[in-house]
C-alpha cells in the first residue's frame, strides 16, 4: 500500500523529502511524492489573504491515483476552515485526504524558537496528526502524543513527534493497518 504525497504550490523540495523519509518510518508505509497541484484560484479569500483547507483536499483529490490509499497534501500557503480563522492543516476520513501547511509553523512567525529545527520538527508533527485523522484516528488527550489537538504553536513544540502507546495500538488495529493491507511490524 502506498501513501501519495501531494504539494500544492511551491514548496522547499528539501523540506519535503525529509519529511518523506520520518513519515515512511513512523506509518511504516510506502510514501510517494507525487505531482505538483497548483494552488486553487477558487480557494484563496482576498479579504482574509489565506485559502480555504477544505478546497485544497479537493485540488488533493482531483490528482489522487488508483494505486494510492491515502494523500497528504503540503503547501506552504496560509490556510483556514469555515469554522477556523486559521489552521495548521485539515482531514477528510471519508476522502482518506490531509492536507498541512507550514506557513504558520515557520519560526520567523513567532517571537520564540525551540529545537535545532522547529520548522521540520512542527511539519513533521501536524503532517502525522492531519495524515492520522485521514486514516481514521481521533484526538488524543495525552497532552505529548502527536494526536493531542494543538491550538497554538506552543501545543505543536509540547508534543511528542510520535504516537502514545494507545494511538499506536489503535493505529495498528485501523483496517486499513493489518498485515495484510501492507502494515510492516
Amino acid at each position: 500500500m502506498k501513501i501519495g504525497v501531494f504539494t500544492i504550490g511551491d514548496v522547499d523540495l528539501r523540506l519535503l523529502y525529509r519529511l518523506v523519509c520520518c513519515l515512511e518510518e513512523r506509518f511504516l508505509y510506502k510514501f510517494l511524492i507525487e505531482s505538483n497541484c497548483p494552488a486553487p484560484t477558487s480557494a484563496f479569500n482576498a479579504a482574509k489573504k489565506q485559502y480555504f483547507a477544505p478546497a485544497l483536499i479537493n485540488k488533493v483529490k482531483l490528482s489522487f491515483r488508483g494505486d494510492v490509499k491515502y494523500s497528504l497534501g503540503v503547501t506552504r500557503l496560509d490556510l483556514y476552515s469555515s469554522s477556523l480563522n486559521t489552521v495548521y492543516g485539515d482531514a477528510n476520513l471519508n476522502e482518506k485526504i490531509a492536507v498541512t501547511s507550514y506557513y504558520r509553523l515557520r519560526p520567523e512567525f513567532y517571537a520564540y524558537q525551540t529545537g535545532e529545527n522547529p520548522l521540520f520538527d512542527r511539519l513533521l508533527k501536524e503532517a502525522m496528526h492531519q495524515l492520522s485523522h485521514a486514516i481514521g484516528l481521533k484526538h488524543c488527550y495525552n497532552r505529548h502524543c502527536v494526536l493531542y489537538y494543538s491550538s497554538t504553536i506552543y501545543d505543536i513544540d509540547q508534543k511528542s513527534s510520535l504516537f502514545c502507546l494507545d494511538c499506536e495500538k489503535k493505529l495498528k488495529k485501523t483496517a486499513s493497518y493489518d498485515r495484510s493491507n501492507g502494515y510492516r511490524p
